[in-house]
């Protein structure tokens, strides 16, 4: 990828990561009312920062689903949760960390806060074991 592409997606990832969080949490009110959205949305898994149990989340994450689904007494494996996340996977790839997922993002703005930062170059030879 060149450059200038490089530049310009990195300028706008932060508004991305920042929309999907609140389009995959939308349903804000619910936070003040103290309950959970019960719709439709909660039968599709979406990526990024969502759970099941929060009060704004419109859909369900897949990573929660599948360990609910594990962890039941009645276990029996969900073939629509590891596809979604073998789906979402092979044809996204890393977008979902790197534009989906605010967690990033917020790890970003803590950077940003004037403090004392760890030097990790005594980890550097930890990167071979990738």
């Amino acid at each position: 990828m060149d450059k200038k592409k490089s530049s310009f997606l990195a300028r706008f990832r932060g508004w991305i990561q920042a929309g999907a969080a609140l389009l995959t949490n939308i349903h804000l009110p619910n936070f003040a009312k103290g309950v959970l959205y019960q719709g439709k949305g909660k039968t599709v898994c979406v990526p990024g920062l969502n759970c099941y149990s929060c009060p704004g989340a419109a859909g369900a994450c897949p990573i929660g689903a599948f360990q609910a689904v594990v962890g039941s007494s009645k276990f029996r494996f969900s073939y629509y949760i590891t596809g979604i996340l073998i789906l979402l996977g092979v044809l996204l790839g890393r977008f979902i960390c790197g534009f989906l997922c605010p967690f990033g993002w917020l790890q970003e703005l803590l950077h940003k806060i004037p403090s004392p930062k760890c030097s990790t170059k005594r980890l550097k030879p930890l990167r071979y074991l990738k």
